[in-house]
């Protein structure tokens, strides 16, 4: 009865909250947007009067853009009536969205989500975010005019001092520097100079999405397709980007957009891959969020019936131990302290030790290698494996590993 009372004092913290920058506001608006989260999963009819305000944090840079973006895209699943409005809310904010990750999730949902009435208008805005093809990183160079009207000026005269005599004044001019105005668009700029594939992934995937639900066949958005999946394709095969991130990805891109082409060229592909590409989405989606909603009282009544000890457990003083041990003495604790030092004093399930693995190659490269990361205190393990999907034995392959700061190899 009083979730729009609560739900407006979260909206009025929430809005103060973004008027500092401090470490502690940003803890703050993270709490804040978790608890409108459970509130519109709990209330769906408050969920419409706060997506506005969340969509605002979607162009900030810091992790509470990709926990609204989570946010949008489970309100939409799950809500199908707010659709009609969320859509044109996050395509108006897809200019001011700065972090890729974000603009990964906005992008997909754009693909996902979009209505075939709509479809041609939304795909006509993201080209537009696109620019131009081919995607050419342009060297930036600067004309020895502008360096030498940039340059201060030395200016020498001479002036009559109130004594009567004559002095040499020298004096320093220069020109006030003139702000650049970067307009280029935030898409293209995630693509083109900083290089991110899986940005560009994505963005291969929605638009072939949106030509699919087109009401009727359109030629000419079908081939300014097909230039911007190639266009990609370019960039992330070409090795003289400068900024060019996830290099071991680019095999996957290649394979994305040929995979892309082959469905929005060929009419057999197409009918054979449509469904796969506009339901299995959605549904996967759906699964997740069902399987997270089942999980979250399980872990939280797990988390209170979990017992640390028992109450008739003996306790080990290990300093009122005698000096004088026996080379056969074994000590009770050994056993505690090799547990804490490898990280299994506590139980881990394989989904949790799954979210602590990460890629280190391509899925589509030769060798695929992964590593499975475990912090220890000061201690950073990894557990690296490697997986030749080539036809041929591979003899001598190794890994190398490099450090940054004072992190050293054991």
């Amino acid at each position: 009865r009083n979730v729009s009372s609560v739900v407006t004092t979260l909206k009025r913290e929430l809005q103060k909250s973004l008027q500092e920058d401090s470490e502690k506001s940003m803890a703050v608006r993270h709490m804040l947007v978790d608890a409108i989260h459970d509130c519109a999963k709990k209330f769906p009819e408050v969920a419409e009067s706060v997506v506005g305000l969340l969509m605002e944090l979607l162009s900030s840079s810091e992790r509470t853009s990709l926990q609204v973006a989570m946010f949008v895209r489970a309100i939409i699943q799950e809500h199908p009536p707010l659709r009609a409005t969320l859509l044109p809310k996050l395509l108006d904010s897809l200019g001011d969205i700065t972090s890729p990750p974000v603009m990964c999730v906005a992008l997909w949902i754009l693909g996902e989500y979009t209505n075939p009435e709509d479809a041609q208008e939304t795909f006509d805005d993201i080209v537009k975010e696109v620019g131009s093809t081919p995607f050419v990183v342009a060297e930036e160079k600067k004309e020895e005019g502008a360096e030498a009207d940039a340059a201060p000026k030395i200016v020498t005269k001479n002036v009559v001092l109130a004594d009567g005599t004559y002095a040499t004044q020298t004096s320093y001019t220069q020109a006030k520097p003139t702000e650049a105005s970067d307009k280029t668009p935030k898409l293209r700029k995630m693509i083109v100079t900083h290089g991110d594939i899986f940005v560009a992934e994505t963005l291969a995937a929605s638009l072939t999405k949106l030509v699919l639900q087109f009401p009727s066949p359109d030629k000419a958005r079908t081939a300014k397709a097909v230039l911007i999946l190639c266009a990609i394709c370019k960039l992330a095969e070409s090795s003289s980007t400068a900024g060019m991130a996830q290099r071991s990805s680019a095999s996957d891109c290649q394979d994305r957009c040929t995979l892309c082409c082959r469905i929005l060229l060929d009419p057999k592909t197409r009918d054979l891959l449509k469904p796969i590409l506009l339901e299995d989405g959605k549904k996967q989606l759906a699964n997740y969020l069902k399987k997270v909603a089942e999980e979250q009282p399980q872990k939280k009544k797990k988390e209170e019936t979990s017992l640390v000890s028992q109450a008739d457990d003996l306790i080990h003083f290990r300093q009122l131990k005698t000096m004088a041990v026996n080379a056969g003495d074994v000590d009770l604790d050994d056993g505690a302290d090799l547990a804490r030092a490898t990280g299994f004093d506590k139980g881990s399930s394989l989904a949790e030790e799954l979210s602590h693995c990460y890629p280190l190659s391509g899925f589509a490269d030769p060798v695929y290698a992964e590593a499975l990361v475990t912090v220890h205190e000061y201690d950073i393990v990894l557990e690296i494996l490697l997986i030749n999907r080539t036809p041929n034995t591979l003899a001598d392959l190794s890994v190398e590993l490099s450090t940054m700061g004072d992190m050293k190899i054991v």
